[in-house]
């Protein structure tokens, strides 16, 4: 294994000499070999003389910044992996990033140890392992995992699928959860949308309840429930929104968070393909803030 970590070469860019040096012993004293740049410019003739293992490239330097010293390194070289290191970044340094294919992008102050473990852990997958966005079609889950009903059919038909989807649903599956949601139809097999457990609620909330200085008493709950058990399921589908499968990521959370929505109905071509979940997405937000 020593031998090994002593084989990885690190070139390290940064236009602060005191950060290169501390930042280069305390590399070299975890076994990797580490050379200094302190410029774009002296960067790229480092690379071309003695290509490294990975770059480390501050983005905030004078003369070639680190976006255009990575757009130079690109040119001549599409697999070099490359870290970028930043105390001033911001979204459109790291879309850029992200879009030249780094492999990470990390803020300062540096945690060395943790930069030793992701370096090792990134270069030991044997292939080109840049940052990547999921996509949709890779966090949905399929309509199959939920219950499915008729736009004709009673609430009771609704509530009792429900119900039975929510406690059946395995405590121990941590991937897939419990089910809070039943897909639509009418009956020509046409998907109409998505039921969620918010729009049970509020089919049991009179309509007089939206008029100003309402009163609240004990029985109103029940005497609702008793009203809405003729009702059929068309009354409680809300306003369908829809992603289709090809949309960016941010698409379906910027309409998960404007309509107030636990999940998203994944469409391609009018079919219904899959469901998108705000759980799968925060689980997503978590693993690419640890990556």
């Amino acid at each position: 294994m020593e031998k090994e970590i002593l084989k990885l070469k690190l070139l390290l860019v940064d236009d602060e000499l005191d950060f290169r040096r501390a930042t280069t012993k305390t590399l070299i004293r975890r076994g990797f070999t580490v050379s200094e740049a302190a410029t774009g410019e002296e960067a790229l003739v480092s690379i071309k003389q003695n290509r490294p293992d990975i770059v480390l490239l501050d983005l905030k330097m004078p003369g070639l910044d680190g976006i255009e010293t990575l757009q130079r390194i690109r040119q001549k070289d599409r697999i070099l992996p490359v870290i970028i290191l930043t105390g001033h970044g911001d979204f459109q340094d790291a879309l850029a990033g992200i879009r030249l294919e780094i492999v990470d992008f990390i803020q300062k102050p540096v945690d060395v140890d943790q930069l030793s473990v992701r370096i090792h852990s990134l270069l030991a997958r044997g292939t080109k392992p840049s940052l990547r966005e999921r996509s949709i079609s890779e966090l949905m889950k399929p309509p199959s995992l939920y219950p499915k009903l008729y736009i004709d059919e009673p609430v009771t038909k609704a509530l009792e699928a429900l119900r039975a989807a929510f406690f059946q649903s395995d405590p121990d599956d941590k991937k897939d959860g419990k089910v809070r949601s039943a897909l639509v139809y009418d009956r020509d097999e046409k998907f109409l949308g998505l039921i969620r457990f918010p729009d049970l609620l509020r089919l049991v909330m009179p309509p007089f309840l939206n008029e100003p200085y309402t009163t609240f008493f004990t029985g109103m709950f029940l005497a609702q429930c008793k009203l809405i058990s003729k009702r059929s399921i068309k009354d409680l589908m809300p306003r369908q929104i829809f992603i289709k499968l090809q949309a960016p990521l941010m698409e379906s959370i910027s309409l998960m968070i404007e309509h107030k929505l636990i999940n998203l109905p994944v469409m391609m071509d009018d079919e219904l393909v899959g469901v998108l979940r705000e759980r799968d997405i925060i689980v997503e937000i978590v693993e690419s803030v640890s990556i």
